[in-house]
């Protein structure tokens, strides 16, 4: 068996990186290959002197690589399972075949089914996948996706595949349970944990899920180059293209009004900040933090500290990037702040003063093409702890960032 199962690992790692190792190609030009391999490797599982439940079971295995639903390997699968209902791995099998055509309660039985043979951790962390793709999940649904990942994990901590479906669960909690920063560090460590193993290397999805993790934490130069590797392995990922041009577009619009001071004129800036030092005197949102100007900030979080700002641009987000703030201090330091959560609409406009208490601050520096960039940055994970105009914000600014789904992950 275990010959067979070499051959079918070689087929699959060939199928993820087709398109990485023949640029250019086309869709029919990957189905006509993967067609002529699928003949070699079921002659290969033929010629092994093999039970004919083992048999039937590695071929329903070779037709159902690759994200693409295979009817035929569903019908050996199920025949299969006539003959020897009491394999697990043939029922995790099964669940993997039929989600891929959409029947998310046929892979749920398939995997319970597999679970009720014996604990294991591809059965665990397949129903985290199909239970977060529930439509309306409460947040102890979220947690218990989690939860169960986690468990799969414990069965085996070498497994990259079983990490990176418990990274991916974190990075669901983030979008639908608060967008807590230390959910995302969760999911980096996660993937981190995931990056010796050859077939997670293989997914484009497991560099875009890092990059989205990399992007909401700020961490623009490893996101990129996480895009750009999904992209490598998956040059139609279109998905990615979108968010790798979004963020690039970001940074360069965000450079330039941060250089130039939000492109304002100067009798507009001192306006302005006129206006700034004013109500600066008096805003002090809490007694236990003191009022610094941006210079006085130390990298990372500030948990005893508060700035004054006033907001003299901004960037609207390419999909579902932040809320880019264009901002000056009362010394006339020019930076960047993300905010996370919010409705563009209700967002803060030009003249704003804007109060953050316990800002995390953090430097952009990098290169893209001939071209350098380089501005400062503060992050807000809520518009709730802002204010703004001597005002604390309602909770009907926030809105809420959506989660995306692609392959079985």
């Amino acid at each position: 068996m275990e010959a067979g199962e070499a051959t079918i690992r070689s087929l699959a790692r060939d199928e993820a990186y087709f398109f990485k190792n023949n640029l250019g190609s086309t869709d029919v030009e990957k189905q006509q290959w993967l067609e002529k391999r699928l003949s070699e490797t079921l002659l290969q599982i033929e010629s092994l002197s093999l039970e004919d439940h083992i048999s039937s079971y590695l071929k329903g295995r070779a037709l159902n690589v690759g994200n693409s639903y295979s009817e035929k390997a569903e019908s050996i699968l199920v025949d299969t399972a006539k003959m020897n209902p009491t394999m697990f791995e043939l029922w995790n099998e099964l669940g993997d075949c039929i989600w891929k055509k959409g029947d998310k309660k046929g892979a749920r039985n398939c995997f319970e089914r597999a679970l009720s043979q014996q604990k294991n951790k591809v059965s665990l962390r397949n129903l985290s996948i199909v239970m977060r793709h529930k439509v309306g999940l409460t947040k102890e649904e979220i947690e218990e996706t989690v939860r169960i990942s986690k468990e799969a994990v414990s069965l085996d901590v070498s497994d990259g595949t079983s990490w990176y479906i418990l990274g991916n669960a974190y990075l669901a909690q983030f979008f639908l349970c608060g967008q807590a920063s230390n959910v995302l560090k969760c999911s980096l460590n996660a993937y981190t944990k995931a990056s010796d193993d050859e077939k997670v290397l293989s997914d484009p999805d497991y560099y875009y899920n890092k990059a989205i993790v990399s992007k909401y934490l700020d961490d623009y130069r490893n996101a990129i180059s996480y895009f750009t590797e999904a992209l490598a392995i998956d040059p139609r990922f279109s998905d990615c293209q979108k968010e790798l041009e979004g963020l690039k577009e970001q940074i360069v619009k965000t450079h330039g009004l941060v250089v130039n001071k939000g492109k304002l004129k100067a009798k507009k800036v001192g306006v302005l900040m006129k206006n700034l030092k004013e109500k600066s005197c008096s805003q002090n949102p809490t007694t236990q933090v003191t009022m610094v100007p941006f210079n006085d900030l130390e990298n990372g979080p500030n948990k005893d500290k508060a700035i004054n700002c006033v907001l003299v641009s901004s960037v609207v987000p390419v999909g579902q990037t932040p809320f880019v703030c264009i901002c000056l201090d009362t010394q006339y330091t020019c930076f960047a702040v993300n905010i996370y959560n919010i409705d563009t609409g209700k967002a803060p406009k030009l003249g704003d003063i804007l109060t953050i208490p316990f800002p995390q601050r953090s430097t952009v520096d990098m290169v893209l093409g001939p071209d350098e960039y380089s501005f400062n940055m503060l992050r807000v994970d809520s518009p709730l702890q802002l204010m703004v105009n001597n005002r604390q914000l309602s909770n009907d600014v926030l809105a809420p960032l959506k989660l995306t789904t692609t392959a079985m992950t």
